[in-house]
């Protein structure tokens, strides 16, 4: 099968590697900054099946192109292999989209890359070792889970906050301690490092009040964000956001999940 994969960011550079290195056929559109060739995208027109993130980015190429000029280069007929976190809203009906983020499996390395690039990240800026660290994790989605999971094998304590009764339960259940989201002005004030998960505005004045100026408070949440950062730094937090960390922390693991999951879906069209 011949893959052609637009864009992305150094990941999806790798993913092209491991793709030939798997003796299959693939190219790398809209990637020369990581040693690819300078396309033209009307070449995009010889593949049957396409990779691409989504929505459409292409960092590691300087080209004046449009998402727009991308899709309408790709032939009727073709398979679009979205990489989330986004799907089309309005659909070229001539294409098939699928949905790799769709994959659970996917999602469960994923997160985990994402939580330990997130405490990598928190390293790197706090003062503090994660060993005895006071620490809160909003959400107990994938990526909380697997957060709760690494801080508590480096020796932190953790509070997982949440509001589902069955997540705050299974958090117990790892050692970690839980509390109703709604709690969070109260559980806040004692905590050194405080990671937010969720893709919403969980986190709202009243809680953003109530941290320690000394916390360290990082979003990881994909728009429309945890918290108002521009808020929390307003208020004296020391607050910022870590997006896309798998791509940037460890492009080459990173591109290892994608390939699983494109290997999985050639997989399941082989076997009907």
């Amino acid at each position: 099968m011949r893959y052609a994969v637009i864009g992305g960011d150094v990941r999806f550079a790798h993913l092209v590697s491991m793709l030939n290195e798997s003796e299959r056929e693939a190219m790398g559109f809209l990637q020369e900054h990581a040693g690819g060739e300078n396309r033209p995208l009307k070449e995009l027109r010889d593949f049957s099946v396409l990779i691409s993130n989504w929505p459409l980015r292409w960092p590691l190429s300087d080209m004046d192109t449009s998402e727009e000029e991308i899709l309408e280069n790709i032939a009727p007929g073709s398979i679009l292999l979205l990489c989330g976190p986004g799907f089309p809203r309005e659909k070229r009906w001539d294409l098939q989209y699928v949905n790799l983020w769709a994959d659970e499996r996917l999602l469960q390395e994923n997160a985990y890359l994402t939580a330990e690039a997130a405490v990598a990240a928190a390293m790197r800026r706090s003062r503090i070792s994660m060993a005895g660290a006071r620490c809160a994790v909003v959400g107990y989605g994938r990526i909380g889970r697997s957060l709760t999971e690494i801080l508590l094998n480096q020796g932190a304590e953790v509070t997982v906050l949440s509001r589902t009764q069955t997540k705050r339960r299974a958090a117990q259940e790892s050692g970690a301690q839980a509390a109703d989201l709604t709690d969070a002005a109260r559980i806040l004030p004692d905590r050194q490092l405080i990671f937010s998960t969720p893709p919403a505005q969980v986190l709202d004045e009243t809680a953003l009040a109530a941290v320690d100026a000394g916390a360290e408070l990082i979003d990881l949440a994909s728009p429309p964000y945890g918290f108002d950062v521009e808020r929390a730094k307003a208020l004296g937090l020391n607050a910022w956001r870590e997006p896309g960390l798998p791509g940037r922390y460890c492009p080459l693991s990173a591109a290892r999940v994608l390939y699983g999951a494109v290997i999985r879906w050639e997989e399941a069209q082989t076997n009907g």
